[in-house]
């Protein structure tokens, strides 16, 4: 702005230009989508890389698991079979064995293995001896089983594992694994075969919820495929060695894991190849689909590829703001040069003064105005060209200036010949460069005061016009009936003899006073006037019903009519007119409030209502019936029900519906379709209207939107069915559980049986009694998982059962032998009555034992030292439904149960609070008993003694059907 203040005047400076600005934020955008582009490029590569190694590492460790699974399975088979193999030997033979005694023992084996789906011995010359689950199979041949032929050549005294087979006894695939028995001069004796079911591990396999595209292979070292997974039996037995010997044996030889990753063009998978460092010669191969494996890389790429385009995106939009910004600034500069010119050549003088009032800036009008030369008036002072205009004067301005930055004044110009011209000065306040200076626009205004002087006179010829005819209006507003009243400026001007006595005001008392005087208050009028003038200010007539007030402030209705004297003048008034309407607007109201109830109550139920003719047609509809149905009022108005929805139509205004009585509702469901084609459950209530002669008039109908309830109904059925679903899978988890941990208990128990049977061949030391130890401490392990596995078993309704007619004394003696051992450990003496009836029912003798076992133990957790345990029979007793019963009741003399735990100790884990910590125990024992009582149609039940102690009372029914074998 150097060029405002020179003595030369202002010139059009030369334009700046940002072109090479914008070149190098072009170049910045291309550099940058390059780096992002080869950034990408290398996460993608580093992450691609990253996911295969991944897949083979945990391929590697699904490998070693079930590599660890397989061996122990297998170990667990020849665990069982080998008690049965040295039994055998010392036998001398298979042939030389009791068959009967041999079976029931690998019977008991079996239901501790589960893994193993039948144990069989074989004797020499092949033919089946003995079946651990088909008793009666016997004389069936083996000899061309390949498996017997190895043992039959060979004294290898390892178990063999053969390939799988279809088992001549159970008709289903099975692996079996096999144990040559030897006579005691060595030469062969027969062998002990157990066959496991593949199907066991593939149930093993479905459990681990491996990801989709996961298949298992587990071979023999030979190449003999023993299962995969998902099963699939033509593959089962068949040699893969063959397919590729070099590359088998290459596998095989490299001893622990090695891949063969099948990544290379054309194909999609990935293997990994373990060969078992156990004891067996297993190999197992996982193959992973390659696109499922990557699936996580894919997902990840498109994201990673989203965020890249996302950041280009914003990156080139903010180039493009930056780009249109710096060319704004570029028509900014150039307005700016523009509106430099443009004051220089306006028309008006333009003077720039600072503040001793020396002239700093004049235009080109200046000049041609005042008659002086621009360096003329550059050496001058603002004063001199305003004489009117002194010292203090121009220092006022500068103050008043200071704080208003804008202000007008009229005064004389002087020009060079000294005559004086008036003008209107327009001065501004102007910081620049830490200097002020006044900005001052000079107009004249020679035309404008002529113009004034014209108006005036004009204006008092109008005023005596307005006088004579406000005498003419004064006649006309005297002969109105209506009230009549001439407001300006919220100001009472004028008013009639009709609205003197309406108000009861004389004109001289209420004229000059405020116009709220006659309403409520001036709040309620101040929102009035605002509504009358939105209405009147552009030349319409404002008409409504207003509550108005009297001198003695009674109110009244009034029909208010009201125009703009001068529309868009507010400042002009307002003529308004007033009728008393009171007492129609009593009558009228009384009507509306009456059909605005009823408008309102239907209007606002939450119900949809439906109201038709005679004809049927739909007279009206309420806004809850469109919007649940998502229809328009006007598309249905007019409309027949049947002609849009159909039969369901007929079920909200039944043909019957004329007879019923009026007034008296009929009830229904119906399901209609919305706009969308959803159907819509509801709950109709529908009635007649009848006019005097007891004909048809109107039929109308509520319909209650019934879906909520629907949901509610079908998400209850929903979350009863996942209840279910979930005590199932906790019952088969801890049916799986007892089974996986039976297993490794089973084979502790037959190696410390094993050792109690040698230890006790030598002199009696400490190994032997630790080898008791162990075995009693397993013992009692077993008893717990067998409580888990039963309970498991009765939650599952999977018990089996074995129900004849037994003799309820003999069930009781045997439980009483089992559980002698512990009564004599803790000094306690069982007192059993022995004068009573023998006692017969049809029960499943050894679950029957298991219950008065597990009361018994029970009861001796209680019993203090040195006491009596009492066992009464029942001869007649009767069952909570009436049936005749027998049984028999088991007493303690301890501390008794808590009356609130009478019922609770019967539940799963839960056991007294007055047991002893040293007692343990799982809570188990009632609970299992009280269900197998109940799978027998009987009860079991307990209660306090009056003398002290706890009775526990067990019934069975009298008489009842022989029952199937599994109950459930």
């Amino acid at each position: 702005m150097a060029w405002l203040f020179s003595p030369r005047g202002p010139t059009l400076p030369r334009q700046s230009s940002l072109r090479p600005m914008r070149v190098g934020l072009v170049a910045f955008y291309v550099i940058l989508l390059l780096i992002c582009g080869l950034i990408l490029a290398w996460l993608t590569l580093r992450d691609y890389d990253a996911s295969l190694d991944e897949a083979r590492r945990q391929n590697l460790l699904l490998a070693r698991s079930l590599d660890e699974h397989t061996t122990r399975t297998f170990i667990s088979a020849e665990q069982a079979i080998q008690g049965t193999v040295d039994r055998l030997e010392i036998a001398g033979g298979v042939g030389n064995a009791d068959a009967q005694e041999i079976s029931r023992e690998l019977r008991n084996k079996l239901r501790l293995t589960p893994q193993i789906s039948d144990i069989v011995t074989v004797d020499e010359q092949g033919v089946v001896r003995s079946s651990a689950a088909h008793p009666g199979a016997h004389d069936i041949d083996f000899s061309d089983r390949a498996w017997l032929q190895y043992h039959r050549d060979s004294t290898d005294p390892r178990f063999l594992v053969s390939g799988p087979l279809i088992g001549k006894i159970t008709a289903t695939w099975n692996i079996p694994v096999s144990h040559r028995v030897d006579r005691p001069d060595g030469s062969f004796g027969g062998a002990v075969v157990a066959g496991i079911e593949p199907d066991y591990f593939n149930r093993f396999y479905r459990s681990l919820k491996l990801p989709a595209g996961t298949h298992i292979k587990l071979l023999r070292n030979d190449g003999i495929l023993l299962l995969n997974y998902p099963l699939d039996t033509r593959e089962l037995g068949r040699n893969l060695r063959s397919a590729n010997v070099s590359r088998f044996e290459q596998s095989r030889q490299n001893h622990g894991a090695f891949y063969m990753d099948s990544t290379q063009s054309g194909s999609d998978t990935l293997v990994t190849f373990l060969v078992s460092e156990g004891e067996l010669p297993i190999i197992v191969m996982v193959t992973s689909d390659l696109d499922i494996v990557l699936q996580k890389f894919h997902s990840d790429l498109l994201g990673r590829a989203v965020s890249a385009l996302v950041l280009i995106l914003v990156v080139s939009v903010l180039l493009f703001l930056l780009l249109r910004q710096i060319k704004r600034v570029e028509q900014i500069e150039s307005r700016l040069y523009l509106t430099q010119f443009t004051v220089d050549e306006a028309p008006d003088v333009i003077l720039w003064a600072d503040r001793q009032a020396f002239v700093r800036y004049a235009n080109r009008a200046a000049s041609t105005t005042t008659g002086y030369r621009h360096d003329e008036l550059l050496k001058l002072r603002f004063l001199d060209l305003y004489p009117h205009i002194t010292d203090p004067q121009w220092q006022e301005f500068w103050q008043r200036l200071r704080l208003e930055k804008r202000m007008v004044h009229i005064t004389h110009q002087r020009n060079q010949e000294g005559a004086l011209q008036p003008v209107e000065i327009t001065f501004n306040y102007v910081e620049f460069f830490q200097e002020a200076y006044i900005c001052s626009t000079v107009r004249d205004i020679t035309e404008q005061q002529n113009s004034e002087r014209e108006l005036r006179r004009h204006r008092d010829h109008l005023q005596d016009l307005v006088l004579e005819r406000t005498a003419e209006i004064r006649t006309v507003l005297d002969a109105s009936p209506l009230a009549i009243m001439l407001s300006v400026r919220n100001t009472i001007r004028l008013v009639n003899p009709a609205f003197e006595i309406l108000f009861g005001y004389a004109a001289s008392d209420i004229i000059g006073l405020p116009t709220r005087v006659i309403h409520g208050s001036e709040a309620r009028y101040n929102e009035l006037a605002t509504t009358i003038w939105a209405r009147i200010n552009t030349g319409g007539v404002f008409r409504g019903e207003i509550e108005l007030f009297r001198r003695d402030h009674s109110g009244f209705w009034a029909m208010m009519y009201a125009k703009a004297l001068v529309p868009g003048d507010p400042g002009k008034g307002m003529i308004t007119v007033i009728e008393d309407v009171t007492a129609q607007r009593i009558a009228a109201q009384a009507l509306r409030q009456s059909e605005r109830l009823k408008r309102t109550i239907i209007d606002t139920t939450a119900d949809g209502f439906i109201l038709i003719d005679t004809h049927r047609h739909i007279v009206d509809v309420n806004h809850a019936f469109c919007q649940v149905l998502g229809l328009r009022r006007e598309d249905l108005i007019g409309e027949q029900p049947h002609t849009i929805w159909g039969e369901p139509a007929l079920q909200i205004f039944p043909v019957s519906l004329v007879n019923d009585s009026a007034g008296e509702n009929r009830l229904s469901e119906v399901t209609l379709v919305d706009a969308n084609g959803e159907r819509q459950p509801f709950l109709v209530s529908s009635a007649a209207i009848l006019d005097e002669q007891h004909n048809l008039e109107y039929a109308f109908a509520f319909l209650t939107n019934i879906s909520h309830l629907k949901d509610i109904e079908r998400k209850l059925v929903e979350a009863k069915d996942a209840a279910e679903e979930a005590n199932i899978s906790k019952s088969a988890f801890l049916a799986n559980m007892s089974h996986e941990l039976r297993t490794p208990m089973h084979a502790i128990l037959s190696f410390s049986e094993m050792g109690i049977s040698k230890a006790s061949r030598g002199e009696p030391g400490a190994l032997g009694r630790y080898f008791e130890r162990i075995h009693s401490s397993g013992n009692r392990l077993l008893v717990l998982l067998n409580d888990l596995l039963d309970m498991s078993r009765l939650e599952a309704n999977k018990m089996r059962y074995d129900k004849t007619r037994h003799c309820l004394q003999l069930a009781v003696q045997g439980a009483a032998s089992e559980i002698a051992p512990l009564l004599s450990t803790l000094n306690l003496r069982l007192d059993i009555e022995d004068d009573s009836e023998p006692l017969y029912a049809v029960f499943d003798q050894a679950r029957l034992m298991q219950v008065v076992v597990n009361l018994l133990s029970n009861a001796i957790k209680f019993s203090p030292p040195d006491s009596v345990i009492e066992i009464r029979y029942l001869e007649q007793a009767t069952l909570a439904s009436g049936a005749a019963a027998v049984g028999l009741t088991v007493r303690d003399h301890g501390p008794g149960i808590p009356e609130h735990e009478l019922d609770a100790i019967f539940d799963k884990f839960i056991q007294s609070a007055r047991v002893r910590a040293e007692a343990g125990g799982t809570g188990l024992g009632l609970a299992i008993s009280k269900q197998i009582m109940e799978d027998h149609g009987g009860s079991v039940t307990a209660c306090n003694h009056p003398d002290g102690g706890a009775v526990f009372t067990v019934l069975l029914q009298m008489e009842q059907q022989l029952t199937a074998s599994t109950v459930g």
